[in-house]
């Protein structure tokens, strides 16, 4: 009997944290802040995510957050004054309050992965992200290919682009001198 109530336990406890939903975390009151930047970190924190060879705890993470189920979606609130970023957050959200809010936002839905922005009290200018999948309201990577190697990747295949056509128009110029 002890066998069977602690397999339906068991089974319970994986049944709702499969259901967990994930999301980045983080804020800032400027316009160049970590949340905004770190991109690399939050990069990192989506690759540990999808890696299921190691067992990660949440002490491993830097932005990752674990949502309640009252917040089922994903958000990255952006709020200006004059141009100036007063306001950047990326966390969970019940998909109706916000930290300014605005009839613009109400009753959209983060299924669709929409962002929409308005005027608030004629002076904030105010976005909203929803998003209901894992850490949907950040960067996303492949799980076998970092930020960095893709980057990598980019500048010598342009590099080498460059060279070629510098090369060319070498050749071309020293043709002509003949």
């Amino acid at each position: 009997m002890t066998n069977i109530i602690f397999d339906i336990f068991l089974i319970l406890q994986l049944t709702s944290l499969s259901g967990a939903l994930y999301c980045y975390q983080c804020g800032d009151g400027r316009n160049d802040g970590p949340c905004q930047e770190d991109l690399e970190e939050m990069a990192k924190d989506h690759a540990k995510h999808l890696d299921s060879s190691q067992n990660y705890t949440d002490l491993d993470f830097t932005y990752r957050k674990q949502c309640p189920d009252s917040e089922p979606t994903c958000v990255i609130e952006r709020v200006q004054v004059n141009g100036v970023i007063v306001a950047y957050i990326r966390d969970c959200s019940d998909g109706v309050n916000f930290s300014i809010n605005a009839s613009r936002f109400m009753n959209f839905s983060p299924d669709k992965n929409i962002t929409t922005c308005s005027y608030v009290e004629g002076k904030f200018f105010t976005c909203v992200s929803l998003c209901n999948s894992d850490l949907c309201n950040g960067p996303q990577t492949d799980s076998n290919t970092s930020s960095a190697s893709k980057v990598t990747l980019l500048w010598t295949a342009m590099f080498s682009v460059a060279m070629c056509l510098s090369f060319e128009e070498m050749s071309r110029n020293n043709s002509y001198r003949l």
